[in-house]
């Protein structure tokens, strides 16, 4: 049985973290997580918290991120669609908050570092769940062939607020998460196992191979090995009896397969490097003119797949300065405390060199959480314990 410890104003976080990835759908007039209320309330719970234990955060923690925000918010109003801007900078706002309330939670002993990385690694259990299951009911539903093929956003494999690339991206923050844990229990490994084949299901490659990098650090050798085999086992099961029983059409797969290891489109990154290119022409022709936060689908039709493009190219130069500063910072306090954990978070920021998933609710937020685990984790000592609160 899961087991974490918490005080009762962290009760609506919790909850809001395990209903992240469920959302409404387009359909409803527009897609909002179902945890967004007990953020909100979370957010307004930790506001006593921070304003009583703020002065004990390291400076480099709180003013990197808070012009990080200031930036976003400004940079809103230059936006091709400034409603839909603004949404997501409601939701880095909350995120920002949510982030202050738990590094100031860790630091009053108020929660541990191992609760908050459970919090994040049974989110992922959840979406992965989520995923699973409506990869497997699009499958009965469509057929195979047409899931795998729909990776896009409003596709069969997608889910109501973000492509599979962006799934295995939010997947990936709380993999990443299993390595801050020191002792691990069995119902870690089975959420480790569920969000590892949540990942692989959306057959994104290069979330899949950092996945493959991340086995190497959590696992020894032999660790690896029977990893790799459960993985492998509940994969071909998962297929085997999907064609048996349900009656898979897999004639088109390989085909499926070969398009996703051509040599000319790994070349390519499948289009990245010519819309990455697409966007230095037009920084080399407008250096001084950011379009605005949130405007490079609206202005190219297709984002950079770049974060730190994508902040180039909508925020201007500052907001690439700030956000490396930030990140060093916090990768730097981790360095000190943990090299695994370290590895973990440098794994975040090669995703990030291939992805821009940072404009929806569930990466935005999760994304928050995990700069908290970060900094929670190099700015405490081992084996902190957490205060009972009445």
């Amino acid at each position: 049985m899961l087991k974490i410890g918490l005080s009762k104003y962290l009760v609506c976080f919790v909850v809001g973290m395990i209903l992240l990835g469920f959302s409404t759908s387009p359909e409803d007039g527009g897609v909002l997580s179902f945890g967004t209320p007990f953020f909100i309330a979370s957010m307004l719970t930790f506001m006593p918290v921070i304003i009583r234990y703020w002065d004990e955060m390291e400076w480099s923690f709180f003013i990197f991120p808070f012009i990080q925000i200031l930036l976003i918010v400004v940079m809103t109003a230059l936006s091709f669609n400034p409603f839909q801007s603004s949404v997501r900078a409601f939701f880095n706002v909350v995120g920002f908050v949510i982030y202050l309330g738990l590094i100031c939670s860790v630091l009053r002993q108020l929660l541990s570092v191992q609760a908050l990385a459970r919090i994040l690694i049974c989110s992922g259990a959840a979406l992965a769940v989520y995923f699973i299951v409506n990869f497997f009911l699009s499958s009965m539903e469509l057929g195979i062939q047409q899931v795998i093929l729909e990776r896009y956003v409003g596709g069969a494999m997608s889910l109501p607020w973000g492509a599979s690339n962006t799934i295995a991206q939010v997947l990936l923050l709380s993999a990443v998460s299993y390595t801050i844990l020191d002792e691990r229990r069995k119902s870690d490994f089975l959420m480790f196992c569920l969000i590892a084949v949540g990942i692989c299901l959306t057959f994104s490659r290069s979330n899949m191979i950092l996945l493959f990098l991340l086995f190497f650090v959590v696992f020894r050798v032999r660790q690896l090995l029977v990893a790799g085999a459960i993985l492998g086992f509940v994969l071909g099961v998962f297929f085997a009896y999907m064609v048996i029983f349900v009656g898979w059409d897999l004639s088109g797969f390989d085909a499926f397969l070969s398009s996703r290891t051509d040599v000319e489109v790994l070349a390519t990154g499948n289009g990245r490097l010519q819309t990455l290119i697409e966007k230095i022409d037009y920084l080399t022709e407008h250096p001084f003119e950011p379009i605005g936060y949130y405007s490079s689908l609206f202005y190219f039709e297709l984002s950079a797949h770049n974060f730190w493009m994508t902040s180039l190219i909508e925020q201007s130069l500052a907001a690439v300065l700030v956000s490396l500063c930030f990140f060093f910072f916090v990768g730097r306090t981790v360095f000190r405390r943990d090299r695994k954990v370290f590895f973990g978070f440098l794994i975040i920021m090669m995703a990030l060199m291939v992805e821009d998933p940072h404009f929806t609710q569930q990466y935005i937020t999760s994304f928050w959480v995990y700069l908290a685990l970060l900094v929670s984790f190099g700015c405490t000592e081992k084996d902190m314990g957490v205060e009972s609160e009445s």
